[in-house]
């Protein structure tokens, strides 16, 4: 889940990507994600998460690597929503096809 800054729910941002920065945006954070769900959730290798935690709490981050896994897949899905929005948005309306007169 996101962690919120005290204040920051009343506030609007709004960014324009073009789509290819879109995607690569999201493909990044994807990779991101698979690899940290790969360095830290593995069951048997609990010393990486160890170090995960150790390394997010040295720069204080306010995350835990569940939590940072979890934004994450939030932000992904967040970034793909508007992709897919956006291109919906921007495709002229369908005509009716008529069947052919013969």
């Amino acid at each position: 889940m996101l962690i919120s800054q005290p204040g920051s729910d009343y506030q609007l941002a709004q960014i324009t990507l073009d789509a290819g920065r879109a995607r690569d945006i999201t493909c990044l954070l994807t990779d991101i994600h698979g690899l940290l769900s790969e360095l830290c959730l593995d069951p048997d290798r609990p010393e990486r998460a160890a170090l995960a935690r150790a390394c997010l709490r040295e720069c204080d981050s306010p995350y835990t690597p569940d939590a940072l896994i979890s934004a994450l897949d939030e932000v992904i899905t967040l970034l793909t929503s508007a992709t897919r929005d956006a291109i919906r948005q921007s495709q002229p309306p369908r005509q009716p096809t008529r069947p052919l007169p013969f």
